[in-house]
């Protein structure tokens, strides 16, 4: 409980200094940095995008800072499938999920 009080302290001493308007800036440029530092990162977060059929196959090899014949490879590397249609499929999914929650 300590860290995070403490963390928290430096945060708004931060915001204080006016370096940042406000914490979502801050945190913005602490991922920034952090996916800079940490280049893997972007690997992973573009393979569990994809996975999840939030962005296309393209969309996640620009994330991933790779072509889109390197991503495939990835992907089949790691054991994830490449469905044609999954974007239709996941369109499909999301229309019976809102054609459920507007009953």
């Amino acid at each position: 409980m300590k860290a995070k009080s403490m963390m928290k302290e430096r945060v708004d001493a931060v915001i204080r200094s006016g370096i940042y308007l406000n914490e979502e800036e801050l945190y913005d440029e602490a991922i920034r940095a952090l996916f800079e530092v940490k280049s893997d990162l972007k690997m992973i977060v573009a393979v569990e995008l994809y996975r999840d059929g939030e962005v296309s196959i393209e969309k996640a090899a620009e994330i991933a800072g790779v072509n889109v014949v390197q991503f495939k490879e990835i992907l089949t590397h790691k054991g994830v499938t490449r469905g044609v249609g999954s974007g239709v499929e996941k369109l499909m999914r999301k229309t019976e999920e809102l054609k459920i929650a507007t009953r």
